[in-house]
């Protein structure tokens, strides 16, 4: 062991230690994308499912009765950033600045304004957030900054730089521009939701002496609730608003019907708006549409509910998840509406709705495809149905996370052929005396793309609904 070999095994020692501190600065600068993934994933899924759920609830955000709700939903999110030691998803610092923006405008409290604040500003000076929530958080910065007298100028920045994140985002931001340049802001308050009134022009069909039977048609989801994501990546608010697409524009034709959509764009929609905008339009049918997925991914088929309680845990399980309820959850929210409600009268036309839409689309999907699954008509607790002053339902149009089912709502032959069935299950409805048939032709309206159409198949559902 000569001088040579003591110089040899110093300089493998001094690569080791080299080697190891290596691995160590590695590990260092990875530990906040761990921890994202190991702590503050999991816990932002439980305050998303909190916020989806008290929209719904409280879809102008200035209901009392939640109050409560909002604060203990605002300080969950607080003490959750605060020990989160990666960087938060844009997303839920949008959600926590919109809750303490709520929560302000119920308690005029200015530690949530404050708040709120911070959250929105921390999302303008973040580096690639995407466009939607960018605009997003603009708009509600712009309102801030009216809340607390900052000057046109600056909620005009704010307003104008929302101009150019996406077309729901601009057309909200045109509408402020316009209220702060004719000084008709509501008194300089904006409101606590982000979405505006729409101006409703009276149709012509009005004037006529012949009878219009209104159909308000409700594509599921919207926005920042994706609802589930399918085999190929496709998104449900994506297809359910294409089908209902179609559907209008297959119904428009149809001289005594008129055909509305509670959205016509990828925008998220509160459940408790949806039924009172078919309401205010005086509808004489509601029907909302969605997809069906399970944690196996192996269930398939056609299924359809109207409103009513029920003992089955499969339907329960499924209205849950359509409620925004976390599993394992109650649905206290509901059981005083339902007592009460029934559908005032309403339950016999929507057993019929229901029948007509489920018969029909199973018979348009059983003539060019015999191997097709119906579940039938059943019922259940869904609170997009409560409140619904005309027979209404809730159409699970095949389980989007099925191979089967997933591959076939993928195509453009398969939608055509939904959409032909749902229109002429609600043309069967409203004009018991006619008798017409839905003819299938080519969809020529404007398509939906996914914007995770091309989205690996792995990533299969954002969200479960039933065993």
């Amino acid at each position: 062991m000569g001088a040579r070999w003591w110089i040899i095994t110093f300089k493998k020692f001094i690569s080791l230690r080299a080697f190891f501190a290596a691995v160590g600065c590695l590990l260092a600068a990875l530990a906040p994308a761990l921890t994202v993934r190991g702590e503050a994933f999991p816990a932002g899924a439980g305050i998303r499912a909190s916020y989806a759920r008290l929209r719904n609830l409280d879809a102008s955000g200035l209901q009392g009765v939640y109050t409560t709700r909002w604060i203990a939903l605002s300080d969950q999110m607080e003490s959750l950033f605060a020990r989160s030691k990666g960087p938060i998803p844009a997303r839920d610092l949008f959600f926590a600045a919109d809750t303490n923006f709520r929560v302000y405008r119920q308690t005029e409290k200015m530690k949530f304004l404050d708040r709120a604040k911070v959250f929105a500003e921390r999302i303008l000076k973040s580096v690639g957030v995407d466009g939607e929530v960018r605009g997003e958080a603009s708009l509600l910065r712009g309102d801030i900054s009216v809340v607390r007298r900052e000057g046109d100028r600056v909620a005009l920045g704010y307003y104008e730089e929302a101009l150019s994140q996406g077309a729901s985002v601009a057309r909200i931001a045109r509408g402020r521009i316009l209220s702060i340049n004719n000084r008709t802001f509501a008194s300089r308050v904006p409101s606590s939701d982000l979405e505006t009134p729409r101006l409703v022009k009276k149709s012509s069909r009005d004037a006529k002496s012949t009878p219009v039977k209104r159909i308000v048609l409700d594509p599921g989801h919207g926005g920042f609730d994706s609802g589930a994501v399918g085999w190929l990546g496709q998104s449900e608010k994506d297809i359910t608003l294409d089908l209902a697409r179609r559907v209008k524009e297959l119904l428009e034709g149809v001289p005594s019907l008129s055909v509305l959509l509670t959205r016509d764009e990828d925008t998220f929609v509160p459940l408790a708006r949806r039924t009172s905008y078919a309401n205010r339009r005086k509808a004489d049918a509601f029907i909302s549409i969605h997809l069906n997925a399970s944690p196996s991914h192996k269930l398939r088929g056609l299924e359809a509910y109207y409103l009513d309680t029920t003992d089955d845990e499969a339907s329960r399980l499924l209205a849950q998840r359509e409620n925004g309820i976390v599993p394992g959850g109650d649905m206290d929210d509901l059981s005083y509406i339902l007592s009460d409600l029934i559908q005032n009268g309403k339950l016999e036309g929507s057993v019929e709705l229901t029948h007509h839409v489920e018969s029909s689309v199973a018979a348009s999907a059983r003539g060019k495809h015999r191997d097709i699954v119906t579940h039938g008509v059943k019922k259940g607790p869904f609170f997009v149905l409560v409140g619904a002053h005309m027979p209404c339902s809730l159409i699970e149009l095949f389980f989007i996370d099925n191979p089967q089912d997933g591959s076939k709502l993928a195509t453009e032959e398969f939608r055509t052929i939904l959409a032909n069935g749902l229109a002429d299950g609600l043309i069967r409805f409203s004009l018991p005396g006619e008798v017409m048939q839905v003819r299938s032709r080519p969809y020529e309206g404007k398509k939906v793309r996914s914007a995770s159409a091309k989205s690996a198949p792995t990533s299969r559902k954002r969200r479960n609904r039933r065993s």
